[in-house]
């Protein structure tokens, strides 16, 4: 991959108008992300471009920096199916009380009006209450269950995703 996405940069006494070049790199099986700002170069390497970013976002917390980006949005996160077809670079943004659809997915790297940058612990927080946000009688299997319902849940989503995940990612020599 040698693709660059410039990004704005918000916090930190920036102005608004300052920018960071994120840059995938695939290692095999890892995935490497560098971040250049300030004449300065951050990396990362994780199982997928999410992990990495968001280990990125955790060092420019320190000097008050976030990404003004989806990928740093309170109201998105990685969906297993998501992330492992798209290796991280794709995730779903939601709403409180309702499941993602297809034309929530959203490149990590782009920005749109919906963003609301937060640090990497405000992201987990709004994922763990969109979580309990759901209504548990929607999916007959979540309703069921009085053990493990996260865990259901994120099967029935994941489920959801793969289909819809086919069309947007086709496997190579499949068809």
């Amino acid at each position: 991959m040698d693709e660059q996405y410039t990004v704005f940069l918000i916090g930190g006494g920036t102005g608004g108008d300052e920018q960071a070049v994120f840059t995938p790199h695939d290692a095999g099986t890892r995935c490497r992300l560098t971040c250049s700002y300030r004449n300065k170069v951050i990396a990362a390497e994780e199982d997928d471009y999410f992990e990495a970013q968001c280990q990125i976002r955790n060092q420019l917390e320190v000097e008050g920096l976030i990404p003004f980006c989806y990928g740093a949005s309170a109201n998105v996160f990685p969906e297993g199916t998501v992330t492992e077809m798209s290796r991280g670079l794709v995730v779903c943004k939601v709403k409180t009380g309702e499941r993602p659809k297809k034309s929530d997915l959203v490149n990590i790297f782009d920005d749109g009006y919906d963003v609301m940058p937060v640090f990497v612990s405000m992201q987990q927080k709004f994922w763990d209450s969109w979580l309990a946000s759901l209504p548990r009688s929607q999916d007959p299997e979540i309703a069921n269950s009085t053990d493990g319902a996260t865990h259901s849940l994120w099967q029935s989503l994941t489920l959801r995703f793969a289909k819809m995940l086919k069309s947007l990612f086709p496997l190579s020599g499949g068809r």
